[in-house]
């Protein structure tokens, strides 16, 4: 059995209708539908620690889990519960595929800055001492660093970027932006996918144009964004567009598993898009 990083309790939003545990699942790679278990997926062999998943049950599912329930049934949240969503939100950023893929994805660059910027500072040694050969000595010391660093990365950094805890910088950004959270009516519904917080890499989280879009339920979905007043939680009924919008967010940040209550050929189409459009949402 493997470890869940997008959590059963809330796949169970998005439940085939009359089989809580069963879900539809379209796979990108693949471009097919399958209906498994969901307890089946979502999980990867050793994806973290078990020390590591104990905590995430404990520290952040449980406490989260009642604010999903909450609102699920059209209950209204406190201060408190704001805080246990937030810290919810700001893990699934971190403890997904996707998340791993982006860290790995700038590591050649975070390698080759920080490489430039040691040279630089040997060579500013350089003309404050006239010990040459110790300088020489360092920079041969520093390329052969540099070759051992792109040849194999080192255990303590991906041990770094398997951690599944967020920074509070990321949680903060969650808890004090405006929170819409709507409710849709049909004909289409919300689905969520193995990446489920989306934001727009482009631009964070704590810009003024940054977005955030998290699917609660089917029915159900929360948008966190920094126009109207900071911390404020607002209700309402979401729009076909909205929501046709939110799916296409969620499919484009997607790894590879859509999930949705039925399958629907829409849910291929807006999943098998490369250059999806994605659009600026105005309250």
């Amino acid at each position: 059995m493997g470890h869940h990083y997008v959590p059963r309790k809330y796949l169970v939003g998005f439940a085939e209708p009359g089989n809580p545990d069963a879900i539809w699942m379209y796979d990108k790679k693949l471009c097919k539908f399958t209906n498994p278990n969901i307890k089946s997926i979502a999980q990867e062999s050793g994806f973290y620690s078990a020390a590591d998943e104990l905590e995430l049950n404990k520290l952040v599912e449980r406490p989260a889990n009642l604010v999903l329930d909450k609102l699920r049934n059209e209950k209204r949240t406190n201060e408190k519960e704001r805080a246990d969503l937030a810290i919810y939100i700001a893990t699934m950023f971190k403890r997904v595929p996707k998340a791993r893929a982006r860290a790995l994805s700038l590591l050649p660059g975070v390698l080759e800055d920080t490489i430039s910027e040691l040279k630089t500072k040997i060579l500013e040694m350089e003309q404050g001492t006239k010990n040459k050969s110790l300088v020489d000595q360092r920079m041969i010391e520093l390329e052969k660093a540099e070759l051992s660093l792109q040849i194999k990365t080192p255990q303590t950094i991906i041990d770094q970027i398997r951690l599944p805890w967020p920074s509070e910088n990321m949680i903060r950004m969650v808890y004090t932006m405006s929170w819409y959270i709507v409710h849709s009516t049909g004909p289409d519904y919300f689905l969520t996918s193995d990446n489920p917080a989306f934001f727009f890499e482009a631009y964070g989280l704590g810009r003024p144009d940054s977005e955030l879009t998290f699917p609660i339920a089917t029915d159900l979905a929360l948008f966190g964004c920094w126009q109207g007043q900071q911390y404020s939680t607002n209700y309402g009924e979401a729009k076909q567009k909205l929501v046709k919008e939110a799916n296409t967010r969620l499919a484009s940040g997607a790894k590879r598993f859509i999930f949705y209550h039925k399958q629907e050929r829409w849910v291929a189409k807006v999943s098998d898009n490369p250059r999806p459009f994605l659009s600026k949402i105005r309250w």
